[in-house]
């Protein structure tokens, strides 16, 4: 009898956990619309993030650094950098959702464009079929519907459907004004595409259309969530006015507020009503944020730096891409089985692959080198001492005064790496002119090199000066204090001191025995012939070339087409950054990596080199001294203790033990070079 009841009574409660689990679990509340999947939100606002990174190569292979995670086997099918309106989406396939992914970039902050389009808040009339009254956004209606975006990514759709079946999701996401774009991209799927399994989710998306439009949209893509983020500005624009409902801005549903409660160091998620202006959500707070915006369930949804943001495109690319007249830019897969290996982190030769944050950590390096305050770039508390290369310990600073040259050795502990850097030409300095302007080419008498031939200047200029030995000396001093926690030596220069940075980099192969030497210059010289060129990019592959545009010195000395093996000719491998702008504002740079014989056509050899101030700024860095006045050495008491000079009056700064700190120093004293 016992035992019979038992069984009765684990019936019943397997009766009403089934009950209970199927009300619960299932899929759409009682009343139809979607529940919100919080696992489905983090693997989206990865996506959402991804979009913003500026390598094509690394996305379209989808190598990139925020590619990875929830994300990790996502296949881009296509991606579309619109120049002209500084827009940037993707489509691609998550074969663990079944979903097609669709993700459009949000605001650059440097872009003018994107700031025209977020501030247009003119409404518009959608012109749907059966949407009497409804008002969209100007700005950002437009920058879906009259851009290169929208026939893109209606192809992708179509192809990646033929390739993975009618029956694949589409789930479409963005941030911030992409949040705005990928709106309109659902609404369009469903109405003008037919499409009937539609999912929206937008992170700290602006309001798009009047109440109207918020109400046609709830009914046509019901499966749409707005995720907002305690006080994120973004969500309260435009303005929602209480007393005039109909005419203002307004939000559809569902908006799910991500609000940060410090007492229990985590995020509460809560999913608002279905008007889309729910009072006690993100409306009932002040939306006076920049940072919420900026991040999103501890995931950047920004550009890698603060900088203008820069698109970086490889030669390997040119068989997936292709330009219209304007120069926007679209990069096809065909078929989902298409081969990109080339795009690993190394090429099949070996050659390693351009990284473009490290370039803007380098060109910091090669900005603080011109700096003339002995005492704040010894103890690097200059003003050009901080952002990406913060925490930088100098090893010794070389000034020739003979020779009007300046340099500094030291280690970045977070790159493992001792940096070496190089100043350029100081426009006032008549000995850097005729290091400059003497074209005359030396035989470079390395072992096994015959026939190189190199500039007579520039070689001099670090071969025959105080800066060699005492830059070798300091390699060597640096490697005493990290040891093994050193991995990379890189050199690095601009103009003038890229010049000097190649040899030194080729010196430390040659002469010195160093593997791990990486050499990037900025706006650098020819320095040798071909045949220079070519031992050069054997022994040191690991080379960039950073050129900008139309500068005029990555042109100079001459290179002649019809004597190749006579002019003077550039190593590999150039990265060429340009410039594209509408009515002379510069908008953004396209870095191309350009092909292994040094002299690409199609790069910097492809525009005249006319510019002098594309020369001093990279990446908007200043590569020159403070002033246009000639450079002056700053000198205080206080580094006494770590300064010598020589009988000509060459200056070295010193440290003797990595641990050695100094205060910020005074100027007290003033050198004219």
């Amino acid at each position: 009898m016992g035992q019979w009841r038992w069984v009765f009574l684990l019936a019943i409660f397997a009766f009403l956990l089934s009950f209970s689990s199927g009300t619960v679990l299932k899929l759409k509340s009682d009343d139809g619309p979607p529940l919100y999947n919080h696992t489905l939100t983090m693997t989206l606002v990865e996506y959402a993030s991804a979009v913003y990174m500026s390598d094509l190569s690394e996305l379209f292979n989808w190598t990139c650094k925020r590619c990875n995670g929830f994300t990790k086997g996502f296949q881009v099918i296509e991606i579309i950098f619109d120049v002209e309106h500084c827009l940037q989406a993707y489509v691609g396939v998550a074969k663990d959702l079944n979903a097609i992914i669709i993700a459009f970039r949000g605001t650059q902050e440097h872009s003018i464009q994107n700031w025209v389009s977020d501030l247009f808040w003119k409404q518009l009339d959608l012109n749907y079929p059966d949407m009497s009254d409804a008002m969209v956004h100007h700005g950002f209606y437009s920058a879906y519907h009259n851009t290169t975006v929208r026939p893109a990514v209606l192809g992708a759709v179509k192809r990646a459907k033929k390739s993975y079946g009618p029956n694949i999701n589409i789930m479409v996401t963005g941030h911030s004004m992409g949040g705005a774009m990928a709106t309109f991209c659902g609404l369009d799927l469903v109405v003008n595409g037919g499409e009937e399994n539609v999912q929206v989710m937008t992170f700290g998306q602006p309001r798009v259309g009047n109440a109207a439009f918020a109400s046609y949209y709830s009914l046509l893509v019901p499966n749409t969530f707005r995720i907002t983020h305690d006080h994120d500005i973004v969500p309260h624009l435009p303005p929602y006015y209480n007393h005039f409902p109909q005419k203002t801005y307004h939000h559809f549903p569902t908006e799910v507020w991500l609000r940060d409660v410090s007492s229990l160091n985590h995020s509460v998620e809560k999913v608002c009503d279905n008007t889309g202006e729910d009072p006690t959500c993100s409306r009932s707070v002040k939306g006076n944020s920049i940072s919420d915006h900026l991040r999103y369930f501890g995931v950047e949804l920004h550009c890698e730096t603060w900088r203008q943001c820069s698109i970086v495109m490889s030669h390997e690319m040119d068989r997936f891409s292709k330009k219209d007249s304007k120069g926007n830019l679209i990069m096809s897969r065909n078929v989902p089985s298409t081969n990109v290996e080339v795009l690993k982190l190394k090429s099949y030769d070996g050659r390693p692959v351009y990284n473009h944050t490290l370039a803007l950590t380098l060109v910091e390096y090669t900005s603080a080198v011109y700096m003339s305050d002995l005492a704040q770039l010894f103890t690097w508390t200059c003003e050009r001492c901080n952002g990406l290369t913060k925490g930088f310990q100098v090893i010794e600073i070389i000034v020739d005064i003979e020779y009007c040259l300046q340099a500094y050795v030291g280690v970045a502990k977070d790159l493992n790496a001792i940096i070496i850097a190089f100043r350029g030409t100081q426009e006032h300095s008549i000995q850097n002119w005729i290091s400059d302007l003497f074209w005359k080419q030396l035989d470079l008498n390395y072992p096994d090199m015959p026939d190189a031939m190199v500039h007579h200047g520039f070689y001099t200029a670090y071969h025959n000066t105080t800066v060699r030995p005492a830059v070798l000396g300091a390699v060597k001093l640096a490697k005493k204090f990290y040891g093994a926690n050193i991995n990379t030596i890189m050199v690095t220069g601009h103009s003038m001191g890229g010049a000097m940075a190649a040899f030194c980099g080729l010196d430390l192969v040659v002469n010195e025995g160093e593997e791990n030497v990486q050499v990037m210059t900025f706006g650098q010289p020819r320095i040798g012939n071909a045949d220079f060129a070519s031992y050069y990019s054997l022994l040191v592959p690991n080379t960039f070339r950073i050129t900008h545009d139309h500068d005029i010195v990555p042109h100079l000395p001459p290179y002649f087409y019809y004597f190749p093996r006579k002019t003077y000719h550039h190593f590999p491998t150039e990265v060429w950054v340009r410039d594209l702008s509408v009515l002379k504002l510069v908008r953004f740079g396209v870095e191309k990596v350009c092909d292994n014989t040094g002299e690409d056509p199609t790069c910097c050899r492809s525009v005249m080199g006319r510019s002098i101030s594309d020369h001093l700024t990279y990446f908007g860095v200043d590569l020159m001294c403070e002033s246009w006045r000639q450079c002056n050495i700053v000198m205080s008491n206080e580094v006494e203790r770590y300064s010598r000079k020589d009988s000509k009056g060459n200056i070295f700064m010193s440290r003797t033990v990595p641990s050695t700190e100094t205060k910020t120093l005074s100027k007290t004293g003033v050198s004219s070079l």
